[in-house]
């Protein structure tokens, strides 16, 4: 028996760093049907189907993304398709395997990198030790016995394929940020304290919640937006 080799549409997989683990294609279509006179169906069609293909992988070693290395909105080929990149997610916890996904949707056969819109990542870390650690350096945290438990990243944009007769024919990206919630355990009788990087934005404040048999945990939620870069090759 052998492992079938996974296809990375996403094209985030890091030699001796970042593997890809799994693929998922997630394929869509649509279907319709019209009724004729006698309310019997008179008439099917399938058409209009698209993949939305998302991708696992496994941090093998410490690697620093440099800022603008990635871009939401980047154009990959693959079996004979073009995918553009929608979103990252990365999480690290104490005690707890690191998890690194992305996901891609399908755009026009003709898309390329010199003609797409797209959102420059910044500079983030990923590593395969189980510890949390603050991700993209978004806040600072403070408060005696607060400890940081989980940390969870998620860049995104809106990848929006434009269609003709349910084909894509054309698509833009839209609406980048980037989002970092955290996950604080309390362990003395002093509440934790968030301050927000410059650049960042407290979009969802601390709240607590304190269970009967446990001590207090605290989430909070930072984002930021992305600027959008526009290349063209006319």
């Amino acid at each position: 028996m052998s492992w079938d080799s996974k296809t990375d549409y996403c094209g985030l997989a890091v030699a001796n760093k970042l593997q890809i683990k799994a693929a998922t294609m997630n394929r869509t279509g649509q279907y319709l049907e019209k009724l004729g006179q006698n309310a019997a169906i008179a008439a099917t069609k399938a058409f209009g189907t698209a993949d939305a293909p998302q991708c696992e992988y496994t941090v093998l070693a410490a690697h620093t993304f440099a800022a603008n290395a990635l871009k939401l909105g980047a154009i990959t080929s693959q079996g004979g398709k073009k995918y553009a990149l929608q979103s990252i997610h990365y999480e690290n916890g104490a005690g707890v395997e690191p998890k690194f996904t992305a996901v891609s949707r399908e755009v026009e056969s003709g898309a390329t990198d010199a003609n797409s819109n797209h959102f420059n990542v910044p500079s983030f870390a990923i590593s395969p030790e189980e510890v949390a650690a603050i991700l993209m350096a978004a806040f600072t945290l403070t408060g005696t016995s607060c400890e940081l438990t989980k940390c969870v990243l998620d860049i995104s944009c809106v990848v929006n394929p434009h269609t003709v007769n349910g084909g894509i024919v054309a698509s833009d990206v839209h609406s980048g940020h980037v989002q970092v919630q955290a996950t604080i355990g309390q362990y003395g009788t002093t509440a934790p304290t968030v301050t927000a990087a410059s650049g960042w934005d407290i979009s969802s404040p601390l709240t607590c919640t304190d269970p009967d048999a446990d001590l207090p945990e605290w989430t909070v939620t930072l984002s930021k937006p992305l600027a959008k870069a526009t290349t063209s090759s006319t």
